[in-house]
């Protein structure tokens, strides 16, 4: 297997470990290996369940920002991204616990909400942080994230970025189960104790609890568009983010997020390049500074 991913057994549960130091930035070569594990044991008929866990200090604490910074620079095209990925997780017909320490952040928390369960340590932190770099969940974050959370959490996690604790995310329905102790073998017994549910789609929740009902939402998005406007006065991101929330109450599109992402992305590639510089963000790897397009140089020139 992969040096990237490891896949071992314990009985009939199947553990996936992601290797990728220090934070287990979720890079192109870690979403393929963990695409290969998936359908590794999900045609293994020995396997009744799977644990997703990181290895070392941390879950997944974020997606690989090179890999932005070669899209701006248009060294690369975006492609489909890591939303192949997910859904294939979502749609294995194996449960996928999802296991959390330290930090699952940006692309790393949107694995985590493609899989079936999650359970956390209770240190651990969640969140959306990409309106922090101008830019916004693109892996369809913005969609599953108000079907565990409700609307009004959703749109202040992804319009504001801040994370929250495993206590909060489970009082929210983002966590399952807390788990005291060695967190892998508690999350081995999860998957025991849940391999015989039936499986839950995040993408085909659409409890009304959660996702509320129009007359409301207006009010929450309303009052979301007038907080960015006056907190974080100049910036796209947290608009688009609401706009994304917004439009997956009523038509969970997951490739609306792809798109809305590809083009905040471009049109924030100063502020992305500048903060990536100068900044250490949790779960985002320091690199080295982003070109701009070179369209936009041209422009400037």
């Amino acid at each position: 297997m992969d040096d990237l991913v490891q896949l071992t057994r314990d009985k009939d549960v199947a553990i996936i470990t992601i290797n990728n130091p220090p934070v287990n930035a979720l890079s192109p070569g870690v979403a393929k290996a963990i695409a290969k594990t998936i359908a590794q044991v999900g045609h293994d008929d020995a396997v009744e369940a799977v644990v997703l866990i990181g290895g070392g200090r941390t879950f997944i604490a974020g997606a690989d920002i090179k890999e932005f910074g070669k899209i701006t620079s248009g060294k690369t095209q975006r492609g489909a991204g890591l939303l192949p990925l997910l859904l294939q997780i979502e749609d294995v017909r194996k449960p996928v616990v999802v296991a959390i320490h330290g930090s699952a952040f940006g692309g790393g928390l949107e694995l985590a909400m493609a899989g079936h369960y999650r359970v956390a340590a209770p240190n651990a932190q969640l969140g959306q942080p990409e309106v922090k770099l101008g830019i916004i969940p693109g892996a369809g974050g913005t969609q599953r994230l108000p079907r565990l959370v409700g609307v009004a959490k959703a749109v202040e996690m992804c319009a504001e970025g801040n994370p929250i604790t495993a206590q909060e995310a489970l009082k929210l329905g983002l966590v399952d189960h807390l788990i005291e102790g060695d967190l892998l073998p508690g999350a081995i017994a999860f998957s025991r104790d849940i391999a015989a549910k039936p499986l839950r789609k995040t993408r085909e929740r659409n409890e009304r609890d959660k996702l509320g009902v129009p007359e409301q939402n207006a009010s929450v998005f309303a009052a979301a568009r007038e907080k960015a406007h006056t907190r974080q006065r100049g910036m796209m991101s947290p608009l688009a983010a609401i706009d994304a929330v917004e439009a997956a109450i009523g038509r969970p599109d997951l490739v609306l997020t792809a798109d809305v992402f590809l083009e905040h992305l471009l049109l924030d590639a100063d502020r992305l390049a500048a903060e990536v510089a100068l900044t250490d963000h949790p779960g985002i790897e320091r690199v080295e500074r982003v070109q701009k397009p070179d369209r936009e140089r041209t422009a400037r020139a």
